[in-house]
């Protein structure tokens, strides 16, 4: 449980220095629970668009804590 809180607090932390559109599809996909459709309904942004962001921004969290 303590591991746990340790990696939810340093994604958080990772997610706070990602560009805010990035940040906030991530959010929306895995805190809101949203599909990434919704997200793109959401934000009038293109779905190929949001489905980019969303991956871009897990490999950067992947490469951080891989580090």
């Amino acid at each position: 449980e303590v591991e746990t809180a340790a990696l939810v607090s340093r994604v958080r932390g990772l997610l706070g220095t990602m560009p805010e559109k990035q940040r906030s599809a991530l959010e929306m996909a895995f805190f809101d629970g949203l599909t990434h459709m919704d997200i793109a309904a959401k934000t009038g942004e293109p779905l190929g668009t949001i489905k980019t962001r969303i991956r871009s921004g897990l490999t950067a969290i992947r490469q951080a804590l891989n580090a």
